[in-house]
């Protein structure tokens, strides 16, 4: 996991509060990270996706919901090139929206960087990413290129360089709260057109937001994630990771279109629970977990 501080994404953090930092290497990391991050973003813009060069959209692998999601498109699922929303529904929903966020990303990156990139303040609130937790999600923790911007005027601007480089293969906007300052409608148009130039895959996370009332945006696409109690596997073994998801807004007019899904970390694919299936109701079961600075089992400062 590479943990990038500063919105100018120049040094990693060092503090003694954040678990990934090695301080005794950290100004070999540093360099390291920073030489890494400087070639990605040099990427040309011109070096654009094609419809000739690869795929155009990426999917869920549910044959339900992405043939639902062509629209007026000619191709199954949601476009790369694009703008996405993936809201929690509640705040205790956070970390299944995050998951959800982070296996999106997955599927469509192509063996590129995972570009994710959040505030500080929600960083100490809520905790760092953890990267045994990641593994678990059957994703390489490596693969994720951490930023760690000190507001969200920060984060726009480093999501901004990030998403003309196609040399990112995805990158996640994470931003709380009802109205984070610099979201509007003018920031997300300016990320739409630049994932659409670079065709890089662009997801604006977001909790803690008013869905009665939600910001406009220049989203190609809108969804609400809420956490889902998973199915134990045999031997009652912890089940896999399950969400529940409803599409809010598409560009084609669609809308309301809902699933239970749980994501299969070895095949790297979402399977939709069908309505007769049933899991304990134990409650809803985190799909992230997060490395909280202030936990019992967190390193001292």
């Amino acid at each position: 996991m590479n943990n990038i501080d500063s919105d100018s994404v120049r040094a990693i953090d060092a503090s003694p509060t954040n678990p990934f930092a090695v301080p005794e290497t950290a100004g070999r990391k540093a360099a390291a990270l920073k030489t890494r991050l400087a070639r990605i973003l040099s990427a040309p813009a011109a070096r654009a996706v094609e419809a000739d060069r690869g795929p155009t959209h990426f999917s869920f692998g549910v044959n339900r919901i992405d043939a639902a999601l062509r629209g007026n498109a000619m191709a199954d699922g949601l476009p790369r090139a694009a703008l996405h929303e993936i809201h929690a529904a509640e705040k205790t929903d956070g970390t299944s929206a995050a998951a959800m966020a982070l296996l999106l990303a997955e599927r469509c990156r192509d063996d590129k960087p995972i570009l994710w990139i959040n505030e500080s303040a929600e960083n100490r609130r809520h905790g760092h990413l953890f990267p045994p937790g990641i593994a678990e999600l059957g994703i390489d923790p490596d693969s994720i290129i951490y930023v760690n911007a000190p507001d969200s005027i920060a984060v726009l601007r480093a999501a901004a360089d990030g998403v003309r480089s196609p040399a990112i293969g995805a990158v996640i906007v994470d931003l709380a709260g009802k109205k984070p300052k610099g979201l509007d409608l003018t920031a997300t148009r300016r990320l739409s057109l630049s994932a659409r130039q670079s065709g890089v895959t662009s997801l604006l996370l977001r909790s803690g937001s008013d869905m009665e009332d939600p910001l406009p945006t220049a989203a190609f696409s809108r969804w609400q994630v809420n956490a889902a109690p998973s199915a134990p596997l045999e031997a009652n073994a912890p089940g896999h990771s399950t969400f529940d998801i409803t599409l809010l807004r598409h560009r084609s007019g669609l809308y309301g279109l809902n699933a239970r899904l749980e994501w299969n970390h070895d095949d790297h694919a979402f399977r939709e629970r069908q309505a007769g299936e049933t899991a304990p109701d134990l409650g809803a079961v985190p799909a992230l977990a997060a490395d909280r600075a202030d936990h019992q089992g967190a390193r001292a400062a």
